[in-house]
């Protein structure tokens, strides 16, 4: 897999991940059994929050299943990959995931506090549940794992416990937020742009617009497919296209003909779409039907004809609502966090309350 795609990936799940990591317990062995040369004592902390020490062991759970889940989906060579932070920061994927276990097991501890005042607690079943996954994840332990990480059934079982609590607090706390998405604010947009473009892009990056007579050119060209496609069985069937295919393939067949490199399929948002062509263009292929084509239409970038495949492309617009939900579900709990943080443990950071030497043990 190409750096780029796993960038792309990476990027993605960062955007759809809970902001509260729920203890996964489908860990495979092959997770379990890549443990580390570390000699770990009860005095192996890795923090202490709200006057508790975080052990190593407890740590090496939450990261272990993270770690199997990222290698799984995006390869071992996920953690060298660098993440945007900011429009001018990058970190390495690694020292990001490090800190985001380390945040998500305050969040677990700081819901799991709220849980007496909400006056929740796990039920007959679910306590039998999480006795259950403590067996069968215990059970699956070597011995060698259980002496490196300082692992033993009771912090197993109270980690199991704390996160099953933690989750129905923060089931709670999202269904009384009520966050909803409607799908107008989640509408993404597939359209086809048939493009002959009015401009050269030199090796250098130097861009050298067509004169006026190469713009007509590229304008009776595209005039010519437009004719082509809206009367596709009057054509000889030379031109990539054929009557009896799809509008799809007869638009991507043109784009051959005609040697357009940047023709392709978009989905995009009504925001991103005006960001890219300009309101006008926008507002005219708002205008279109699914399955029709727009006139040959002028931008600052040349000629285009619009094949509008889905006005409301229902898969992509079900994802970006679940992106936005996860989204606002996100920023709705890290106001809360952030408050309850001022009150059980001021002082804590990341930066200043890890010791890291002791955390460096876990290796990426």
């Amino acid at each position: 897999m190409l750096m780029t795609e796993v960038y792309m990936k990476i990027n993605k799940l960062k955007n759809i991940i809970c902001s509260v990591l729920i203890f996964t317990l489908a860990l495979s062995m092959a997770a379990c059994g890549q443990t580390e040369e570390v000699s770990a004592s009860p005095e192996d902390t890795v923090f202490t929050f709200a006057g508790e020490n975080i052990t190593l062991g407890e740590v090496y759970l939450y990261a272990a299943t993270v770690k199997e889940d990222y290698e799984s989906t995006y390869g071992g060579e996920v953690w060298s990959v660098d993440v945007s932070v900011t429009r001018d920061n990058s970190a390495n994927m690694e020292d990001i995931t490090r800190k985001d276990i380390i945040e998500d097991i305050v969040h677990v501890k700081l819901l799991e506090s709220k849980a007496p005042e909400m006056k929740i607690a796990l039920s007959e079943e679910e306590e039998e549940d999480v006795n259950k996954e403590t067996d069968s994840f215990y059970e699956n332990l070597t011995d060698k794992q259980i002496e490196d990480m300082d692992l033993n059934y009771d912090l197993i079982h109270k980690v199991i416990q704390e996160n099953a609590i933690a989750r129905k607090v923060y089931d709670a706390m999202i269904e009384e937020g009520g966050i909803e998405v409607s799908d107008e604010n989640a509408r993404e947009t597939t359209f086809y742009d048939l493009y002959f473009e009015c401009y050269t892009v030199a090796s250098n990056g130097d861009v050298t617009k067509f004169s006026e007579d190469e713009r007509q050119t590229q304008y009776d060209r595209a005039l010519q497919a437009y004719n082509t496609l809206i009367n596709p069985i009057e054509n000889n069937y030379n031109d990539g296209t054929s009557g009896s295919n799809t509008n799809s393939t007869n638009i991507e067949g043109l784009a051959e003909y005609y040697g357009l490199h940047n023709s392709d399929y978009y989905t995009l948002t009504p925001k991103e779409i005006e960001g890219i062509y300009g309101k006008e263009i926008c507002d005219s292929l708002y205008g279109l039907e699914d399955g029709s084509y727009s006139l040959v239409t002028e931008s600052e970038y040349g000629y285009h004809i619009f094949y509008m495949k889905a006005l409301t492309d229902r898969e992509a617009t079900d994802n970006k609502k679940q992106e936005l939900i996860v989204s606002k579900r996100r920023a709705y709990m890290e106001s809360h966090y952030e408050e309850w943080l001022k009150k059980a443990d001021p002082n804590f950071s990341y930066e200043t309350s890890v010791d890291f030497e002791v955390y460096d043990s876990i290796e990426f």
